[in-house]
């Protein structure tokens, strides 16, 4: 499976050079929004500046933006998610109206965290590549790197203790009770995973009670794949995609319409 991470950084490059020559990417063929505000949480080790690209589509769509002021992901979540609290208040304040949260990776369990946690300022949420059932059935890596980066942030906050997640990242904080916790039935929430994601088994990102769907390409390249975007682009506008009554768990969308071409077609 590790040679797998290796590839991944060469799937985003062909997923967002895909998407740059897709007219999609230009606004062609999507539903476009009236101001609605959307949050952006970026996954483990990544920053605000990950989602840039999604962020710039989606403000080119009629929506309104905001970043979470997260520079890189490394923090303990329990403290990361009482800062996104006091921005989605921020946020919904201002703009007047209840937020759509997308969330990347570890963010997507971040935004389900707040969906739990504060339901009433929470439009919807969307996450992608998230593994949102509490099992942490994710490549070991990553908690190995999770752990380690805590003990070294611990060495320049002393005397401060370390958090619980710095010796099991299935700690029993606030924040793992939240994120994992059932959802009320009226919160939409909606995963996009795949099963070619070599960081997050596939399985872990799907919430049975909720809505899933399914794309293909791998765990980074999900921030920057077509099909992602064309899903987005119809779930942020109504509760279902052009044409469908609801929606369909576990669903896979149709390869003739989304999926991108393969990298032979490449000029």
């Amino acid at each position: 499976m590790a040679w797998r991470i290796m590839t991944s950084y060469v799937d985003y490059l062909y997923q967002m050079h895909t998407l740059m020559r897709d007219p999609l990417y230009r606004g062609v063929g999507v539903p476009h929004g009236n101001s609605e505000p959307i949050l952006l949480i970026p996954g483990f080790l990544a920053g605000d500046w990950s989602l840039f690209i999604l962020g710039e589509w989606l403000n080119r769509l009629g929506y309104r933006v905001y970043y979470s002021g997260i520079d890189c992901n490394i923090s303990c979540p329990q403290k990361t998610s009482t800062l996104l609290r006091w921005r989605l208040e921020y946020v919904a304040a201002e703009t007047q109206q209840p937020v759509t949260i997308i969330g990347h990776s570890l963010g997507g369990v971040l935004a389900r965290f707040l969906a739990a946690s504060v339901s009433q300022q929470v439009r919807q949420v969307i996450t992608l590549g998230s593994p949102i059932d509490g099992s942490m059935r994710i490549h070991p890596l990553v908690p190995l790197t999770f752990k380690i980066l805590q003990h070294v942030q611990g060495f320049s906050q002393r005397p401060l203790p370390l958090p619980p997640c710095a010796k099991d990242v299935q700690c029993s904080c606030d924040f793992v009770k939240g994120a994992f916790a059932s959802l009320l039935p009226e919160v939409r929430f909606t995963t996009i995973y795949s099963k070619q994601d070599e960081i997050v088994e596939w399985q872990a990102c799907i919430d049975t009670a909720k809505v899933n769907y399914e794309v293909q390409g791998q765990h980074l390249g999900l921030i920057v794949n077509p099909a992602v975007y064309r899903l987005l682009g119809q779930l942020l506008v109504s509760q279902a995609p052009a044409g469908q009554d609801s929606f369909r768990k576990d669903s896979q969308i149709p390869v003739r319409d989304y999926l991108p071409s393969p990298p032979s077609a490449i000029a």
